[in-house]
């Protein structure tokens, strides 16, 4: 009994002491406070937390990728409507724009150019006149009569020089049928004097007569007598000039020309060959012009380009040179036709026998031509 009693109080203390062990430790490390304790660390709350925050900020730049795609999807769906709404309308818009400014141009110049024509009727008239004749003349083959024999173009003899088929033997025959398509051929420069003739026939050099019309109406009002001529200021002259070409030259020509005709002709255009061409720039086509249209003397054959191109191809001469040219044309035509036969090859040249392109197709003499259709 004793002993039990002995080792119950034994038990007591072991058991007292524990508890005063128990109590004297602090909260955080007894029991009941370290489950808690050991609890919170293990609170996955900042664990869970993590994943919860990464996954939007995962999330969101996934969010960012469709809606960076949605405007480059945006972009050409844009583009498509814009490319079809203004490109389609803006050059149909252009269009009648650029056509209207087009249009405009020759309108601006229209008027610049009726301006001498409105002050020059008798030019106009004229080329009205050769534009009528012209088309007429190009529409179909005229119908002429022929009374003189010829001879065919495989008989034909051959120049000497050349080689080229001689056909002064037909030229009577094509005389008589191109008579008939100019019966009245005229100058179509306008004049009144004989020096305002020989002006006139210089500035035409190179130039359409037309054109030379409309300059001489104003310089034939300013420059009236040859002393006007002799004593104008040449860099005004050759402004008054310029539209013709070459207007250095012709402006010098035609002033030290009428300075002489002061100084050696007392003031008179003179009336012969040999002195018209003592004048500067004066050459036998413009001296035979001014004979046979400012004066009614008939000396020689004015050879102009047309001339001198047409009476090679229809095979009336082998020569280059004009003063040849116009010696064999004198040899084949009477002295009274002179001049006639120059305007005719003129007007002939300008209507029919182009240069570029000659219409042999609806050319009289195209029979007759050893250069028809080639």
């Amino acid at each position: 009994m004793a002993a039990e009693k002995k080792l119950k109080s034994e038990n007591i203390k072991k058991t007292k002491v524990a508890e005063s062990i128990v109590k004297g430790l602090p909260k955080s490390e007894s029991p009941a406070a370290k489950k808690p304790a050991a609890k919170v660390p293990a609170a996955k709350v900042p664990a869970a937390k993590k994943p919860t925050a990464k996954v939007p900020a995962a999330k969101v730049p996934a969010a960012k990728v469709p809606a960076a795609k949605v405007p480059a999807a945006k972009k050409p769906t844009a583009k498509v409507p814009a490319a079809k709404v203004p490109a389609a309308k803006v050059p149909a818009a252009k269009v009648p724009a650029a056509k209207v400014q087009v249009a405009k141009k020759p309108t601006a110049k229209v008027p610049a150019a009726k301006v001498p024509a409105a002050k020059v009727p008798t030019a106009q008239k004229q080329a009205a006149a050769i534009s009528v004749k012209a088309s007429k003349m190009t529409t179909e083959m005229p119908v002429v009569k022929r009374t003189i024999p010829t001879v065919p173009l495989s008989n034909l003899p051959f120049f000497p020089i050349s080689k080229k088929p001689d056909n002064r033997v037909n030229f009577k025959a094509i005389w008589e049928i191109l008579r008939q398509l100019y019966p009245k051929p005229d100058i179509e420069l306008d004049f009144q004097t004989p020096f305002e003739l020989l002006a006139a026939t210089v500035l035409s050099a190179q130039c359409t007569d037309v054109q030379v019309n409309a300059v001489t109406q104003k310089l034939f009002k300013k420059y009236k007598t040859i002393e006007d001529y002799a004593y104008a200021n040449p860099a005004e002259f050759e402004k008054d000039i310029y539209s013709t070409g070459f207007y250095r030259m012709k402006a010098k020509h035609i002033i030290e020309s009428a300075n002489l005709i002061l100084k050696d002709f007392n003031g008179e255009v003179p009336s012969t060959m040999v002195e018209l061409t003592k004048l500067p720039g004066v050459g036998r086509k413009t001296a035979n012009i001014v004979l046979s249209r400012g004066f009614g003397i008939i000396d020689g054959i004015a050879v102009d380009t047309h001339v001198k191109r047409l009476s090679g191809k229809i095979g009336f001469t082998e020569y280059e040179d004009p003063e040849k040219i116009e010696k064999d044309l004198m040899k084949l035509a009477d002295k009274k036709d002179y001049d006639d036969l120059s305007l005719t090859l003129i007007f002939h040249g300008r209507r029919v026998c182009d240069a570029q392109r000659p219409r042999c197709d609806v050319c009289a003499i195209q029979d007759l031509c050893p250069s028809a259709f080639v």
